[in-house]
């Protein structure tokens, strides 16, 4: 049992140093990692779903096809080759239009001159935080997703383009520092299928500082500077540790002016049972989102203001108002080779929930699963607004 904790806390806690350590070891391996064969990684998935509309009176049909390829590969000594990509076709209807978005999502060279170095060079989707579902210290995250396709929050760090940066890494035992510089390469993103959109990923230049430590009595601590030439720098906190053999408390925050002082914070804990069952419940607070008041004034506003307010924050994948909680269950091994996997979020503004489930059977090289979220609340709540009051998804994903 102990030895499980200290496991769930090296990929908890271990997430506050995960991009400063993961050019320099070898990561544990995922499902995906270990259906490689080779330096390069690719699966096909095909997906058909069912949803009702809000309205209730009327369904709508949804189709996608994804391709994602992966290529991590040595080309001389000390260098490496790294490119993640993916490319999402999406039908709504049975006969609708076909969408068809790109998502580069990394795409760099990394030159490592000694084991405790790295340099690395190009876009990179660089991710920080310990928290389950909000990381206000994921300081990169801005315009990152082109194309949601799953609402796991494990999808959502994972399906999203990178910045292109300049990073150097520095590791010692049991820490590490890291130093990013991004530069602007464009104004606006773009909608284009095939853009690289610069715009989304490097609209500023910004840069990062991040000094990670594991302490003593299995805390990891991580501090961040991040800052852009527009607005005021911004302080990050990373924290984790063991509560007990079974439970893991977790706390991200960042400060900063814009232009007040503004805070943000996601706190909660993981509790893993004798059996791999995992519960995570998580706080999170925005101070730069709406209070209760302001929500209202903007529900009762202009209809243009609200949804161009919406579509700012699912941009910068922040919280539409200050305050909600969120509960995720994942029980990895219930049956070999089946996996559950279960999300609440409620808002505690507007009171507002969504709530998704997936089941999920592996096979030695191919995956099959099932999904179904739904959506409750008022007209013009933050999930009451969303056009689908309840989906169903069956998905197949092949790994070559």
């Amino acid at each position: 049992m102990h030895k499980l904790c200290c496991l769930l806390l090296g990929l908890i806690g271990h997430a506050a140093l995960a991009n400063d350590i993961d050019a320099l070891v070898l990561a544990d391996l995922t499902q995906e990692e270990q259906v490689k064969s080779s330096d390069m990684a690719w699966f096909v998935e095909g997906a058909l779903g069912q949803a009702r509309l809000q309205n209730g009176s009327s369904e709508q049909a949804t189709q996608r096809l994804s391709l994602d390829l992966s290529l991590d590969k040595s080309v001389v000594a000390d260098w490496r080759v790294v490119l993640a990509d993916r490319l999402d076709l999406v039908w709504q209807g049975w006969q609708g239009p076909v969408s068809k978005i790109n998502t580069l999502k990394e795409a760099y060279l990394s030159w490592q001159p000694q084991p405790d170095l790295a340099v690395d060079l190009g876009r990179i989707n660089t991710r920080y935080g310990v928290a389950q579902g909000y990381n206000p210290s994921d300081f990169f995250r801005n315009g990152a997703l082109r194309s949601v396709v799953s609402v796991a929050p494990a999808s959502l760090r994972e399906n999203r383009q990178g910045t292109v940066m300049l990073r150097g890494q520095k590791l010692w035992s049991g820490g590490a520092i890291t130093t990013i510089l991004a530069p602007k390469l464009a104004e606006q993103a773009s909608h284009q299928s095939f853009s690289p959109d610069w715009g989304a990923s490097n609209p500023q230049t910004r840069y990062l500082l991040a000094l990670s430590q594991q302490g003593p009595a299995s805390l990891a601590g991580q501090v961040l500077l991040f800052g852009d030439a527009d607005a005021e720098p911004q302080l990050g906190f990373n924290l984790s540790g063991l509560l007990n053999d079974a439970t893991v408390l977790y706390s991200e925050l960042t400060v900063g002016k814009e232009p007040a002082l503004t805070y943000r914070m996601s706190s909660g804990l993981t509790w893993t049972s004798a059996y791999k069952l995992s519960l995570s419940l998580e706080y999170q607070y925005d101070g730069g989102a709406k209070n209760a008041a302001e929500w209202q004034a903007l529900q009762q506003g202009p209809i243009s203001d609200y949804w161009r307010y919406r579509g700012e924050v699912q941009s910068r994948q922040a919280l539409n108002t200050q305050q909600a909680t969120m509960l995720y269950a994942s029980w990895p091994d219930l049956l070999p080779s089946l996996e559950l996997a279960a999300l609440w979020r409620h808002d505690l503004i507007d009171f507002s929930d969504m709530a998704w489930f997936e089941a999920r059977y592996h096979f030695k090289a191919l995956d099959l699963a099932a999904q179904w979220q739904i959506n409750r609340g008022d007209p013009l709540s933050v999930y009451g607004a969303l056009p689908q009051r309840q989906s169903g998804l069956l998905l197949a994903k092949y790994y070559f």
